[in-house]
């Protein structure tokens, strides 16, 4: 029977696929097929790096046939030979996109653990908010996000100065919590100042405070008032 250049053939990984025995057989240079007690098929490569013993997991069969596993091993021997550390590579690029994570998902993640915990109030007027950052910001990676994009935000909303206050304040600790997550090093909202970008906060209505004497007349009144009716 013909065989490939590696010691491995499709018919031999049919076979011990279909007999369900757990185990490793080289292929040649480092490249394993294995095969666990659950029935999950794969590839490994290994290889020496810095004189340690390494793993690199290339992928499942037959998901990755015989010869792409050969064609990737290939290319992934060359690395090592340049120095690199392919499984290490591997690691860090998984770290990296398990933290690219978008504003919405980020926002998902707040809600979940630390808007729960506000005061009933809170939870609504944050969440009310953290839809304007989900509209507006939600497809973007949280590491994307600039000073610039929350101004942007802010300025076009629309709001009272009041509102937009509170929008700042929730965009504020949204981005608290992706530090506090490492997701980013700095908070995008520091510095940001709303009377830079609205002005300063216009004066509240101050309440009319009646002395007992008018109050007494407004209850005169009043009481006159239904009488005549």
């Amino acid at each position: 029977m013909a065989r490939d250049k590696g010691h491995l053939t499709d018919l031999q990984l049919r076979h011990w696929i279909k007999a369900g025995k757990p185990l490793a057989k080289a292929d040649g240079d480092g490249l394993t097929f294995t095969l666990s007690a659950a029935g999950v098929a794969g590839w490994i490569l290994r290889y020496r790096h810095g004189g340690r013993r390494r793993e690199l997991t290339i992928g499942r069969y037959p998901d990755i046939g015989l010869a792409e596993a050969r064609g990737i091993a290939t290319l992934k021997r060359a690395e090592v030979q340049q120095g690199r550390n392919p499984a290490a590579e591997k690691q860090k690029a998984k770290a990296t996109a398990a933290h690219d994570w978008t504003v919405r998902d980020l926002a998902k993640d707040y809600r979940a653990k630390k808007l729960v915990s506000l005061a009933h109030s809170t939870q609504v007027s944050y969440g009310r908010h953290l839809k304007r950052v989900e509209k507006k910001l939600g497809a973007l990676t949280v590491r994307e996000i600039e000073a610039s994009d929350v101004v942007a935000l802010i300025e076009g909303a629309g709001l009272t100065w009041g509102e937009s206050n509170m929008l700042l304040i929730t965009t504020k600790c949204l981005f608290t919590h992706g530090c506090g997550k490492r997701l980013i090093n700095a908070n995008p909202c520091h510095g940001i100042m709303l009377s830079a970008l609205l002005g300063e906060r216009p004066p509240r209505r101050q309440r009319l405070m009646l002395t007992r004497e008018e109050l007494k007349l407004v209850d005169a009144d009043r009481n006159l008032t239904s009488k005549a009716g």
